[in-house]
């Protein structure tokens, strides 16, 4: 008989049982679970009589209080009440429907509701209105008691329905614990008939398994044992043998007592037919141990392999992340990829500032980086990664030729760059586990590449005015500390130029604020046009500008000023097709001497001598 069917038949007396136990412990369960059901019911109903009862005497109180006082304070209780009673009615007759006794309770509840209505109307009602007109006539009214009789009535008739829902909650609740005591009871019986029926099942099934395994199991201990201590006989088991033994053990013994264990450790067993299977299925097993260790030596190997390279992964990301700038970063690419990617040569492109060209940042392996328009690249046009065999239609990319994989750089949706990669020797194709490589490290630049261009986009625009471009006042004060100690160390010149715009608040008074700006920005450019390689052009603040001029002596830079307050009263500007009139400069010049030898003396200097070109007419440059 199969060991399947054999085992189904040890199961039909545990399964009947189970059935049985659930069918039993579900009805208990339903049980409980009507009476705790009831119970909340008789709760709800217990609660919309409170409620009724709470807006009965809330009315009461407020229409005697009004009668009394004549404070139509005293009314609003009576009118919130007023207004809640319908709801109470309509929830009250709800509940009651799921009572024990709805046809009862029913009639009480329209008694309930005539007796207040009657109230309302006969009473209260009366009683509001002639307190206004005739406070005596609304006392007579309370005098005589009929409202009284009829409340006493109302609240008879909720008192009894809230006895007999009490009396109805504690039936329910005592017949929930009942159930719960009950379903408890076949939890414990139910259980314990499975627990025990399972015991002797299992017991049962585990004699009829270990009978046909023990030779079986003799055989697996002999299999891990067979590298330290020679196994026993094949006669002490009976069981024919034919080979297997584990890689340990090859390693360990000779050549002839490899052959014997071999013989000693697969085995052949009768019994059903599913044992004669697992027979089979374990001497093929001790057969496929060998290989399965070797292949968990070759995957520890790869593993070893790529827990390196992501740390160097991880080295080039914490070299990136301290790199200040784009120059820097792409020196430390080209240190990193050859290592990253070995056996390999390539280069690294990046958009320019238009955006119309890619530029070479780096290469490495003697790759030759050149300068192209992105809209050659397939990569980009496609917007994916393009290996050799990718592009058996496509033509090669203009300038390129060989087997290489170009990877296109993205960040947060925009296209930074290239890298294209290619194997060192052209006659052989990328490696597979170099091209596995390739995604991750196109991401680890792009990332890197992001993070660079944003940083030193904003830094310039921590340094930079937002209007013209030029140099900030905090960036002119760093440079000017740094250079006036420059000078001061290798004793070369250093000359400061402040200029100011004549008369620009009547410009923009006369033109208007766009006007002046743009006004503003012409004088930068001229500005940015005269200053020479090296300098610094700067806009501190509204029409005042500023050239701090390293290396340039006094004469220089008072040459430098006038030519550029000739430039400017030459302009002939326009605004929105309007001549703007003759715009010119007052200019001051300071160098640093013994008089100027700090920052701030030689700041002074330079807006004294603009001061004094405004005192003596405008349009004019003054040395300090």
């Amino acid at each position: 008989m199969p060991l399947r069917r054999l085992l189904l038949l040890t199961q039909f007396p545990l399964w009947a049982l189970t059935l049985l136990s659930f069918l039993f412990l579900l009805g208990a369960l339903n049980a409980r679970m009507q009476a705790t059901t009831d119970a909340t019911q008789a709760r709800v109903r217990i609660e919309n009589l409170s409620s009724l009862l709470v807006h009965v005497l809330d009315m009461e109180t407020g229409v005697r209080g009004y009668v009394i006082a004549g404070n139509p304070v005293f009314l609003e209780p009576y009118r919130t009440a007023r207004a809640a009673l319908p709801g109470d009615l309509l929830a009250l007759r709800d509940t009651m429907r799921l009572s024990s006794t709805p046809e009862q309770n029913a009639r009480n509840v329209n008694q309930i509701e005539a007796l207040i209505f009657r109230w309302l109307a006969d009473v209260a009602t009366p009683e509001i209105n002639l307190r206004a007109d005739n406070p005596g006539a609304a006392a007579a009214l309370v005098r005589s008691q009929q409202g009284k009789k009829l409340l006493d009535a109302a609240r008879e008739q909720i008192a009894t329905l809230n006895a007999r829902e009490t009396l109805a909650l504690q039936a329910r609740e005592a017949d929930a614990v009942r159930q719960l005591e009950r379903l408890r009871l076949a939890l414990l019986l139910a259980g314990g008939a499975v627990v025990l029926l399972g015991a002797v099942n299992a017991l049962t099934q585990a004699a009829l398994i270990t009978r046909y395994l023990s030779g079986l199991n003799r055989a697996a201990q002999r299999l891990t044992d067979t590298a330290h201590t020679p196994p026993p006989s094949p006669t002490e088991t009976g069981l024919e043998t034919t080979a297997a033994l584990t890689d340990s053990a090859e390693r360990s013994i000779g050549p002839a007592a490899l052959e014997r264990r071999r013989a000693l450790v697969a085995v052949r067993i009768g019994g059903p037919a599913e044992f004669r299977e697992l027979t089979g299925t374990f001497n093929l097993m001790s057969q496929r141990l060998q290989a399965a260790q070797q292949e968990a030596r070759d995957r520890t190997d790869q593993l070893a392999q790529r827990n390196a390279w992501m740390r160097r992964i991880g080295e080039l990301n914490d070299a990136m992340q301290a790199a200040r700038s784009l120059d820097e970063g792409a020196r430390i690419l080209e240190r990193a990829l050859p290592v990253l990617l070995p056996g390999t040569r390539g280069a690294l492109s990046h958009h320019n500032a238009s955006r119309n060209l890619l530029s070479p940042l780096l290469s490495w392996g003697d790759e030759e980086a050149v300068t192209h328009a992105p809209d050659h690249c397939w990569a980009l046009r496609r917007g994916e990664v393009q290996h050799p065999d990718d592009r058996r239609f496509a033509p090669p990319c203009p300038g390129q030729s060989g087997a290489y994989t170009c990877l296109p750089l993205f960040s947060h949706g925009e296209t930074l760059g290239l890298l294209r990669v290619a194997p060192a020797d052209p006659d052989q194709p990328l490696p597979d586990t170099t091209r596995a490589l390739l995604p991750g490290v196109a991401r680890q630049i792009a990332l890197a590449l992001a993070s660079l261009r944003l940083q030193d986009r904003l830094l310039q625009q921590s340094i930079r005015d937002p209007l013209t471009g030029l140099f900030n006042r905090r960036h002119l004060e760093d440079v000017l500390n740094e250079q006036v100690s420059l000078a001061h160390t290798e004793r070369r010149p250093l000359s400061l130029i402040a200029l100011d715009v004549d008369h620009f608040k009547r410009l923009n008074d006369t033109f208007g604020h766009d006007a002046g700006d743009a006004a503003l920005i012409r004088i930068s450019a001229a500005l940015r046009d005269a200053a020479p390689p090296g300098s610094t052009p700067a806009r501190p603040g509204g029409e005042e500008f500023s050239l701090l001029l390293p290396g340039v002596g006094t004469d220089a830079a008072a040459s430098i000023a006038e030519r550029l307050r000739a430039e400017i009263a030459a302009l002939d500007l326009r605004h929105a097709g309007i001549a703007l009139g003759q715009i010119t400069l007052s200019l001051g010049v300071a160098s640093l001497c013994a008089e100027t030898a700090t920052p701030a003396a030689l700041t002074v200097a330079a807006d004294q001598a603009l001061y004094a070109a405004k005192r003596q007419g405008r349009n004019r440059t003054e040395l300090a």
